[in-house]
């Protein structure tokens, strides 16, 4: 995949993130919202593992639907020995950890995809 075609898919996904926060009541809404802003200070700190097991560590399937449902296009990219889907993510982020090219390549997309959908939230708020 050429570096344009991902950073389509990667706009796309970001602003399917704030679609699918939009959609929730108020205060889950602000939840959601301040978690793009954690969830990626965990990833770019602690790595791809760290934010898999803080974005679960929220026992709130809404959001693992956003962070890590909506983003299985990013996971998919990066494959490891399987395709990522909601029956093997534990499996999968262990797995990938073996392979650091597609590890450091998958946390520059999720870091990219959360950026943008932190613009993309902003953009909303300041157009309201």
């Amino acid at each position: 995949m050429n570096n344009e075609r991902l950073d389509v898919l990667i706009s796309d996904l970001s602003f399917k993130i704030i679609n699918e926060i939009n959609k929730l009541g108020k205060k889950d809404k602000s939840k959601a919202l301040n978690l793009i802003d954690k969830a990626l200070g965990v990833l770019s700190n602690n790595g791809v593992y760290a934010y898999y097991v803080y974005i679960i560590s929220q026992k709130n399937s809404e959001f693992n639907k956003i962070f890590l449902d909506t983003l299985e296009g990013i996971f998919n990219i990066a494959k490891n020995k399987e395709i990522y889907n909601s029956d093997n993510r534990h499996r999968y982020f262990k797995d990938i950890a073996n392979d650091i090219h597609k590890l450091l390549f998958l946390k520059q997309l999720l870091e990219k995809t959360l950026i943008y959908a932190r613009y993309h939230a902003k953009a909303l708020e300041d157009g309201e």
